[in-house]
């Protein structure tokens, strides 16, 4: 079974190989990052075309400063600083404010065994927590991404935000109530099957 230690260590192991100037292992933590790099950065900057510029970017950065990464976070934490960085940049850079913008959606394999009112009705879920979390302020759902989508823990978050640890607490305690109370109100309007 892969844990997420095991995971970090083997994915520790190719970034020394990115560090060694292997361009296949650079290739391989590409395809392990790139999706997942796409969808925050978008979350931040509301434009595929500077996502996609942004993701390049960091992608970039992380060949050029594989040698740099200390281990003192995750990996992944260490991406994402880089990422986040790179978008704040990039907004700043062509004069767009921070929108409010929904998280995509994680795709999830359909299961087999589900029935046409299943497969139905979680669809129904996906597209009401979308809305939902479209109603979110911008700091709400970058935190929900990076403790949910992400599973970063919340001293990493702390550290790549510039912020304590309790206001990451604070922030997901409140994001959760926004998202529900919003998922309330528009199952109201919508009730699901």
């Amino acid at each position: 079974m892969d844990t997420t230690h095991d995971r970090e260590d083997s994915e520790s192991d190719l970034l020394g190989a990115v560090a060694a100037g292997e361009q296949a292992a650079f290739e391989r933590l590409y395809r392990l990052y790139e999706k997942r790099l796409y969808q925050y950065v978008y979350s931040l900057v509301n434009d595929q075309t500077v996502a996609e510029d942004v993701v390049g970017e960091t992608m970039i950065a992380i060949w050029r400063g594989a040698g740099t990464f200390s281990g003192a976070s995750r990996l992944s934490t260490w991406i994402f600083g880089i990422a986040r960085h790179k978008s704040l940049d990039a907004i700043r850079r062509t004069g767009r404010r921070q929108r409010e913008v929904d998280l995509d959606d994680v795709a999830e394999l359909p299961n087999p065994c589900d029935g046409p009112m299943e497969r139905v009705h979680r669809k129904q879920v996906e597209s009401l927590t979308k809305r939902a979390l479209a109603m979110l302020s911008r700091e709400h759902q970058e935190i929900l991404r990076l403790v949910f989508y992400e599973e970063l823990p919340y001293d990493e978050i702390s550290t790549m935000l510039g912020i304590p640890s309790n206001t990451v607490k604070t922030r997901v305690f409140y994001a959760k109530q926004h998202l529900k109370r919003a998922l309330d109100r528009l199952n109201q309007k919508t009730p699901i099957l």
